[in-house]
């Protein structure tokens, strides 16, 4: 898993908790890298979920809100760092459709080691997208979140459906969204 990911959720952690709960998620004997990560490395996804716990552990709030919390946290990153993407973009829809055929071609055209979900999209009608998400990593819950936080930032009231997928273990899910007055 990319570090940027890694070095986002330890500042998150940070900045919203304190340097208290960041020093205890980081001192988990179980990380290999003792949690010092930088942006462009590579890690382990068992060591973000290993975090997740410990931070549910030390704050007391449910793993998902902790999880949709980084989505939103991370969607800002994603804008400050790569605003390519966000260009020429006026909706959640269309962004969001072009998760697979522009940003995910973009990621592994610069980095070519990067393990990415696969998300398959289909466009029902102006007001419904439904994206089947499927990665090696049980990561839909963020997923979720990118994809509310995709409609905050477009400023978009979007319900979303999360449906548990074939694995049933956040490794797929489809989500069905649709667009409210």
């Amino acid at each position: 898993m990319k570090g940027l990911i890694f070095t986002e959720f330890l500042e998150m952690v940070e900045l919203k908790f304190g340097y208290e709960v960041f020093d205890r998620v980081t001192s988990l004997p179980s990380l290999k890298n003792h949690g010092a990560y930088t942006s462009v490395g590579n890690y382990p996804h068992g060591e973000m979920l290993k975090m997740i716990d410990e931070l549910h552990g030390a704050v007391d709030l449910p793993h998902k809100a902790l999880i949709l919390a980084f989505a939103e946290w991370l969607f800002g990153a994603f804008i400050r760092v790569h605003p390519e993407f966000f260009e020429r973009i006026d909706n959640s829809f269309d962004f969001l459709y072009g998760i697979e055929t522009v940003i995910h071609t973009e990621v592994r055209r610069l980095y070519p080691d990067a393990r990415l979900p696969d998300f398959e999209c289909e466009r029902r009608s102006e007001n419904e997208l439904v994206m089947d998400y499927s990665s090696w990593r049980p990561f839909a819950d963020l997923a979720e979140g990118l994809i509310l936080a995709s409609s905050a930032h477009f400023k978009e009231n979007i319900e979303v459906i999360h449906e548990p997928g074939p694995t049933d273990d956040g490794r797929s899910a489809r989500f069905i969204l649709r667009k409210l007055p």
